[in-house]
């Protein structure tokens, strides 16, 4: 597949737990409109916040630009990179 997304909701959070985009057709807007999709029907199913965790070559970025906050790291994960872990209250 060239796009997607995977997740939950469980309770009051909406839990991440892939969201891919391919290469060509990265920088369109279909992350974004994944994202907040996922985000929305959450939002229907009663859900107050959204989680997701990404590795520090992948979308860091892309998490604080629609406005999650990273609440944890791991350095040196596996061995050389980073893990970052997000959350943001949905509106």
């Amino acid at each position: 597949k060239k796009a997607g997304l995977t997740g939950v909701t469980v309770g009051n959070w909406l839990c991440i737990k892939y969201l891919w985009v391919s290469e060509e057709l990265r920088g369109q807007g279909i992350g974004s409109q994944l994202l907040t999709s996922a985000e929305n029907e959450s939002i229907k199913r009663g859900a107050k916040y959204s989680f997701v965790d990404t590795f520090s070559f992948q979308a860091l970025e892309f998490y604080k630009k629609h406005e999650y906050e990273e609440v944890f790291s791991l350095f040196e994960y596996p061995y050389t990179g980073s893990r970052h872990y997000f959350i943001k209250r949905l509106k």
